[in-house]
């Protein structure tokens, strides 16, 4: 009882040195909790069979996650270790014994990691339910948002979070143990140790980073053109290349500038700048490896916040637009309508038929582009559950769901805004495009686009392929796929040839099924989106935490710097200045590489991949969306930085 009330006066006496350290611990277990009750929830689950994948990947990943925040638990009490030396020192002089010392500090992180596991723990149950919503989005399940207490997950996360604090804590009590007196006594006051490489040396080791990264760039871009195993070996190289490039820009440039600063006299001398540049010089010479180490960790954080958003948006933006209908057979023959009212009497003794439609895919003479008549184009869009279209007999349009074929159609119909077929002219309807999603690579056309004519005219057309898209009652389910290919490729299914049309050398044949669809190929998107996610935001978190103790841990320096500069006649406005100046170039040296090239990345996407992904602005939008939630962390760690930087360095009127 002893040690927890003055374990407790000491945590209310030194609060501000716990602030980032317990803002950390708390973010850690509400992530950790939320994602484990995610992975065990039972309505996740229950979506698909091959959902537990999920699961496993987010227990892999935080048995990664409870040993790397261990380095940075451990990293933050070397930090608060040495803001407390001398009182730790004062303790042993007035006779209390080593164990009873190293017992106390554990206790008093004992209570702060206890409450930042209790606060995490809340956190992660309101964010947990917000994560099964996505998820049930993703897979179209109807869904509401509602708060869940998972006590497996709750166990689990515990579970980490002690191997996570207990290595810390381990290494913390062999510090305290080890330290001498006169060690805790000082240790601030050992020589630093200075100076800088000539500045030829600095341009010609940042030339050589650039080079490396742009050399990356390049074996990456070749990578995506080879099809076979050696394309490991070029993405491996070049990610090797471009993060060894990221550390050594970010060990190099902070020297580089520094130097360029210091040779200009003007700016060197003006107002407070030497002192300022006194400040950065420090902050470079001890802390430009952690910087560097850091930039390096935020890269791989964006990049692979990024992939996994996009990834995973990308395809259920291409899902919804390849799966629309329940179920749908597609055959590249002139075969008769008749032929696929068996293969619709098969699938009707498996789950009820509420609508279907047996229509062609005519070939236009001279053009292409494929047709629909407009009655079988209405009829698809009632099973989609989209109004029919009015058209006149001497008018056409054209449907396109993929975007990125939308602005040469408008010029093709600007160019040409007619079109004579069978003799017949006809012009652009009112709304000449039409861009619902309809799944137009397999089922309302094969090129991402169909031109759709007045009956009169599509029937004098050929018809050569043929298609039957069905509306089921319940949405069918995930084995009615292979059945269905069962059954066509059965000698049960006998269709017939259009009279005059003989069978190609070849016949594509291709059945959809939507609910296999979500059962079967969401799942690996959903696992790689969410663990993708979950990594990220820790390592940011990680590397947040890590750069806000680096910049604190010199704060009784700092203190004795900026009361030199007080007691000089410096005002509390200039005094402010200088941190605000000092505290944002140390946290945007390692945020500019991370940030250039994650902006490079998303315009790579968008150039190499825009076109695959069916949904306008995907790609932007995931990029923004990387960038904005990386900014909130950032800020978060930046400001709490901030306020404990001026609540020790000014004096209570200037803050």
């Amino acid at each position: 009882m002893m040690y927890f009330k003055l374990a407790y006066r000491n945590i209310r006496r030194s609060l501000r040195d716990y602030i980032i350290y317990f803002v950390t611990l708390t973010l850690t277990a509400a992530l950790m909790y939320s994602f484990l009750a995610l992975g065990f929830s039972p309505d996740i689950l229950a979506m698909a069979e091959n959902m537990s994948i999920l699961t496993s990947g987010i227990l892999i990943l935080s048995v990664l996650v409870a040993l790397l925040s261990s380095f940075v638990v451990g990293y933050a009490i070397r930090f608060m270790l040495g803001q407390r030396r001398k009182e730790f020192a004062a303790y042993e002089l007035m006779g209390m014994e080593v164990k009873t010392v190293r017992n106390l500090f554990l206790v008093e992180n004992g209570i702060i990691g206890g409450a930042a596991f209790l606060l995490g723990s809340l956190l992660g149950t309101g964010l947990s339910g917000f994560l099964n919503q996505v998820v049930q989005n993703i897979f179209e399940v109807p869904h509401h948002y509602q708060i869940l207490f998972s006590l497996r997950a709750w166990g689990m996360a515990l579970f980490f979070f002690i191997l996570m604090y207990g290595f810390g804590m381990l290494r913390a009590a062999k510090v305290i143990r080890r330290r001498k007196v006169i060690d805790l006594l000082y240790d601030s006051r050992k020589n630093e140790e200075t100076g800088f490489r000539p500045l030829h040396r600095s341009v010609l080791a940042c030339l050589l980073s650039l080079a490396a990264m742009v050399a990356g760039v390049i074996l990456l871009g070749k990578g995506l053109h080879i099809q076979t195993n050696e394309a490991i070996l070029y993405w491996g190289g070049g990610c090797l290349l471009i993060l060894t490039g990221v550390y050594e820009m970010h060990r190099k440039i902070p020297i580089l500038l520094y130097q360029l600063a210091k040779r200009n006299p003007r700016r060197k001398y003006r107002e407070e700048n030497l002192f300022f540049l006194g400040q950065i010089g420090r902050r470079i010479q001890s802390s430009g490896r952690t910087m560097a180490v850091v930039a390096i960790l935020l890269t791989v954080s964006l990049a692979t916040m990024f992939v996994g958003l996009t990834m995973g948006a990308g395809y259920k933006a291409n899902m919804e637009a390849y799966y629309p209908y329940d179920a749908g057979v597609a055959i590249d023959a002139p075969l008769t309508k008749g032929s696929l009212d068996s293969v619709r009497s098969f699938v009707a003794e498996h789950c009820e038929v509420e609508d279907s439609v047996t229509y062609y895919l005519y070939t236009v003479p001279h053009k292409a582009i494929e047709a629909l008549s407009l009655s079988d184009y209405n009829h698809l869009r009632e099973i989609l559950g989209l109004s029919p279209v009015p058209m006149n007999s001497n008018e056409f349009l054209v449907h396109c769901d993929t975007w990125n074929y939308m602005d040469g159609i408008r010029q093709g119909l600007e160019q040409q805004p007619e079109i004579t077929l069978n003799g017949r002219t006809l012009t652009p309807a009112e709304t000449p495009i039409r861009t619902e999603p309809m799944e137009q690579y397999q089922m309302a056309g094969t090129k991402g686009y169909v031109l759709v004519l007045p009956d009169e005219v599509a029937f004098q057309l050929s018809g050569e392929k043929i298609r039957l898209a069905m509306k089921l009652a319940d949405g069918g389910y995930p084995e009615l796929k292979n059945e269905l290919k069962q059954f066509l490729n059965s000698g049960e299914w006998q269709p017939d040839i259009q009279p005059g049309q003989e069978l190609p050398d070849r016949v594509t044949m291709g059945v959809t099924v939507k609910a296999w669809g979500v059962a079967n190929s969401l799942t690996g998107f959903t696992t790689i989106s969410f663990c993708g996610l979950y990594l990220s935001i820790i390592f940011i978190i990680l590397s947040c935490a890590v750069l806000a103790f680096e910049q604190l841990s010199a704060i009784d320096q700092n203190r004795k710097n900026y009361a030199v500069i007080d007691r000089l006649g410096v005002s509390g406005r200039r005094q402010i200045s200088l941190i605000h100046r000092e505290l944002s170039t140390v946290f945007l040296i390692p945020l500019f590489f991370p940030i250039v090239l994650t902006i490079l990345l998303i315009v790579g996407t968008q150039f190499i991949f825009g076109e695959a992904i069916l949904q306008e602005g995907l790609v932007l939008f995931y990029g923004v969306v990387t960038i904005l939630l990386f900014c909130a962390i950032y800020l978060t760690y930046f400001c709490a930085t901030m306020f404990l930087f001026k609540r020790v360095n000014l004096r209570p009127e200037m803050r």
